[in-house]
């Protein structure tokens, strides 16, 4: 999570899913789209808790899952009962934050290394495996230096929040109430960072993590394409979406004249 107009805390998160989910995940009782809707759930919930207020705050949400990103795009899904539910949980709590309507953008698995690492750090990448929060805030400050030697924030989500949350994923009844009333999210791990904006351009420099092989420099040769074009691409992107959630401009002015009564 980074700041772009506004500052906020450069902080990474992360949370392992049960026994349970994953039992519920290999007997395809929950699909990859569902955990990946959870996970963007999970981020604005530590938003809220990291960045105070978000109201009227414009706010970007990445995912390397297509359908997830059409789902928030939307705030609807027909596919899933399971992921209408944390459409139905995140969109309570924009209501409540009174935030602009969310952009959310596709960022390709393969160029989507700094989230990856969180989510892989409990093992299943054993050169990112991370036993403890230090050892993650340690990869990650090595890993993606922040600018002015800054470092990065850790945040650890409560058992409580991320209850919350994995009861949807088990198709647990809710209330809208349980929604607006929340436990406590979490707490920042050791001491955080200061707050940063303008970060967005700096995180396109570790968009593309893999090294391109002889075929794939040739061919981007003979298109004029590579990194630098991806980074062109993606803030085309942001832009493109930013501008669709801007109010029109009045074509035509109100009346200086006040209009007779008839």
């Amino acid at each position: 999570m980074f700041g772009e107009n506004a500052a906020c805390t450069p902080t990474v998160f992360r949370w392992e899913w049960s026994q349970e989910v994953k039992t519920s995940y290999h007997k395809k009782l929950i699909t990859n789209s569902d955990l990946e809707m959870a996970g963007l759930l999970f981020l604005w919930l530590v938003m809220e808790a990291v960045c105070g207020t978000l109201r009227e705050k414009r706010v970007a949400l990445f995912s390397d899952n297509s359908p997830t990103v059409g789902w928030v795009r939307r705030l609807a899904t027909k596919g899933s009962l399971v992921s209408a539910h944390l459409i139905r949980a995140l969109a309570l709590r924009l209501k409540l934050n009174s935030t602009c309507p969310l952009t959310p953008l596709h960022i390709a698995g393969e160029e989507n290394s700094m989230t990856d690492i969180p989510s892989r750090s409990f093992g299943s990448n054993k050169k990112w495996h991370c036993k403890s929060n230090t050892e993650l805030l340690t990869l990650f400050n090595s890993t993606f230096p922040l600018p002015g030697q800054t470092s990065w924030t850790v945040f650890q989500l409560t058992y409580a929040i991320g209850m919350r949350v994995t009861s949807v994923l088990r198709t647990t009844d809710f209330t809208l109430e349980e929604w607006r009333r929340l436990p406590k999210v979490g707490k920042i791990v050791g001491t955080a960072g200061p707050p940063m904006s303008g970060l967005w351009e700096w995180t396109l420099i570790y968009r593309t993590p893999r090294l391109p092989s002889a075929s794939d420099s040739s061919q981007a040769s003979q298109l004029g394409s590579g990194p630098d074009t991806t980074v062109e691409e993606n803030k085309y992107k942001l832009a493109a979406y930013l501008a669709q959630s801007r109010p029109l401009d009045r074509r035509l002015l109100w009346p200086q004249i006040p209009t007779p009564q008839k």
